[in-house]
């Protein structure tokens, strides 16, 4: 996700209130409570807490989404791309909360949205996917991060597959998002793959942009 100034109070907001519901991710943060643990704490929230919880991220996250939409010069509409550029406020404060601390809690509260689902199929799935292509990505129609890859790859003319998370029926991309959350440490957009290799989003983790501009992307697509 990103934010421009007037979208970060609200975001802190947004972790507050989830941290006062969940009561325990202090600990998580801490790493006083492993992946194991977890699903234990989970199971042990009664049913209507957690539906309070998914049901206030949501309704947060889609108020953040609309009030900050607009249409761009391709027609898409979504958050503005000036926020994906590698030196927007937006951006710094993407990359700081991509890992650690920051990694942990978007990690619990992927996993507090996601609910019960079949994890084993869903690895399942993602590996075909990422397997299936030279490159796959998984994204958010409304992500500016995730547009800007899109327009990378169209205007060099690397062939790419996406999966738009927002697009799939039910609570799917929700389950998507948090097994992917674990296998690669980040429960961003856009999680991009090269030869079934994660390698982060548009700007981080290494990134896209920053492995085209060393020319390591190259590389990896000839290897």
């Amino acid at each position: 996700m990103a934010w421009n100034n007037r979208q970060m109070p609200t975001t802190m907001v947004m972790m507050a209130t989830i941290c006062a519901l969940v009561g325990v991710s202090y600990a998580f943060t801490k790493g006083d409570v492993s992946p194991h643990t977890r699903p234990n704490i989970l199971h042990g929230m009664k049913r209507p807490i957690l539906d309070q919880i998914a049901t206030t991220l949501f309704k947060l996250e889609q108020d953040r989404v609309e009030s900050s939409s607009v249409v761009d010069e391709k027609g898409r509409v979504g958050e503005p791309m000036e926020w994906s550029e590698k030196k927007s406020l937006a951006n710094t404060f993407s990359e700081i909360m991509a890992g650690g601390i920051g990694y942990q809690f978007k990690q619990f509260v992927a996993d507090i949205v996601a609910g019960e689902y079949d994890e084993a199929a869903t690895k399942a799935e993602i590996e075909e996917f990422v397997l299936g292509s030279t490159v796959a990505m998984y994204s958010f129609t409304t992500c500016p991060f995730c547009r800007r890859a899109k327009d990378y790859f169209e205007e060099t003319g690397i062939e790419y597959s996406v999966i738009e998370l927002d697009e799939l029926e039910g609570n799917k991309g929700n389950a998507i998002r948090a097994t992917l959350g674990r296998s690669t440490k980040r429960t961003s957009v856009p999680s991009i793959f090269i030869k079934g290799k994660c390698i982060g989003g548009c700007n981080d983790g290494p990134g896209l942009l920053p492995l085209a501009e060393s020319g390591e992307l190259a590389e990896l697509l000839k290897a």
